[in-house]
């Protein structure tokens, strides 16, 4: 699977060259974004101002956060609400691929138990150049249980982060 970077917050994600799912953002300088997926209108919108937490919406109802933390490799946390009050926690972590020179990095989103979910690819040949060369590979450890909610949400995280990533 891979993503296709359209513009900053806006994807692609491309399952043998068909476009299973595309993000939108409703204003070019917002950091919000929507997403169909499942039938489902999905958003993610910052909790306050200041803060460094965002929410997530399932059909204009709040199922989850996004919490950045920058502790050692973790990026973030994200909690979604299962059933009632229960919650499933993903942690997103970072990790240096190759030399010091390298722009290879993986993002590895594991559940609370460091079970990995999903592993993101990332490698921008051209860093700093205008034109967009970001390679965005996708694989998740389970296929049949492949949520791609669960991406959307780690490639939020993931770019709110980490600003050096061109997008």
């Amino acid at each position: 699977m891979k993503v296709k970077t359209i513009s900053i917050g806006e994807y692609q994600i491309v399952n043998d060259s068909e476009v299973v799912l595309e993000t939108r953002t409703p204003k070019w300088y917002s950091s919000e974004i929507n997403f169909n997926y499942n039938d489902k209108l999905y958003e993610i919108k910052k909790s306050s101002f200041w803060g460094l937490s965002y929410t997530i919406f399932e059909l204009k109802r709040p199922i989850g956060k996004i919490n950045i933390c920058f502790t050692h490799n973790s990026l973030g946390v994200i909690r979604l609400k299962i059933k009632n009050e229960t919650y499933n926690e993903y942690t997103l972590r970072k990790y240096k691929v190759g030399k010091w020179y390298s722009s290879e990095t993986r993002y590895v989103l594991n559940t609370k138990v460091l079970i990995p979910v999903l592993t993101i690819h990332y490698d921008n040949k051209n860093k700093g150049s205008w034109v967009n060369s970001a390679d965005i590979r996708v694989s998740f450890n389970d296929l049949h249980s492949a949520d791609l909610s669960l991406l959307v949400f780690s490639l939020f995280l993931m770019v709110e982060t980490d600003k050096d990533l061109v997008t």
